[in-house]
């Protein structure tokens, strides 16, 4: 974890990789990195948010409507238990109806498994929807799941691998798990820009975090809290009815996923630059080469 970076030594924000001609992509600090973040999306924005949208609303109906199974099972279980007031016993007025608490167990997985899927299909077509935004490229959406789609399956063995090395970390006293975490955080734009494997993409993003860890971190934990205090925010005007929350949910993933994503895209590109001296055309045909 060495190689600390406080970001505060790099030159003004450059124009995107695109218009930077055939030299070496210059490093960010974080306060560049987050300014261009937030000039790629506001020029991009239409296209990104149609991304998001895509998937978080039919998702958000998903959930909003197995939420309302899952209560009416529990409300089904708890009518058919009284407790005698005499003796403190809990008694049944019937049969309990256990098939209403197995169909809410096969919905939770099902609901799980499919939501695991989604959220994955999505990252992957937000990534490349990012990565080409970056380059200064119109976003094209129906290209971006096109992607996706063709890489479904890897992309969700290297979310599952990732998961289960950091889950690992965390297992172990928790400090190992945020090291492995953000180790690790460069796997899924690897994957999408250079199309390497599950395996090779985790070793990809090891090596080009190595030697700026805390950098990487800073980028990653400060897109959080602003992603956070958006989604807050979205939250206290919604207030707490079911149709508010369930509303400013999904308003709050659909405008801070395309920000989290592109920070994501340029603090990949700024840790290759300082790597190996990345160039926008490199870039441009790696894309180019992952249809």
């Amino acid at each position: 974890m060495s190689g600390f970076d406080d970001g505060g030594m790099t030159p003004p924000p450059p124009p995107p990789p695109s218009a930077g001609g055939g030299g070496a992509i210059p490093p960010r600090g974080l306060g560049d990195i987050l300014s261009a973040a937030f000039e790629v999306y506001r020029a991009n924005a239409a296209k990104l948010i149609t991304i998001v949208a895509v998937v978080v609303i039919p998702l958000t109906f998903l959930t909003a409507l197995f939420t309302s199974m899952l209560s009416n099972n529990v409300q089904d279980v708890t009518t058919s238990l009284h407790v005698d007031a005499s003796t403190g016993q809990i008694t049944s007025s019937g049969s309990i109806p256990t098939t209403s608490t197995g169909n809410a167990i096969l919905l939770t997985l099902l609901v799980a498994l499919l939501s695991f899927l989604i959220q994955y299909l999505l990252t992957g077509a937000l990534t490349r929807g990012a990565a080409s935004s970056v380059l200064g490229r119109d976003v094209d959406v129906q290209a971006s799941y096109g992607y996706a789609f063709s890489r479904l399956l890897p992309l969700l063995g290297l979310a599952i691998l990732v998961g289960i090395v950091v889950a690992l970390g965390f297992v172990l006293l928790i400090v190992p798990g945020i090291i492995f975490l953000v180790f690790l955080s460069m796997a899924v734009p690897a994957f999408v820009v250079e199309r390497l494997g599950i395996t090779a993409s985790m070793s990809r993003s090891w090596n080009l975090v190595k030697g700026y860890w805390w950098h990487t971190l800073g980028v990653i934990v400060v897109a959080w809290i602003i992603a956070a205090v958006v989604t807050r925010v979205l939250s206290a005007i919604g207030g707490t009815s079911f149709v508010g929350v369930w509303i400013t949910s999904a308003l709050g993933q659909i405008i801070t996923a395309p920000f989290v994503a592109l920070v994501t895209v340029l603090l990949y590109v700024d840790l290759r630059s300082r790597h190996e001296g990345l160039t926008a055309p490199t870039l441009s045909q790696e894309l180019d080469a992952a249809p």
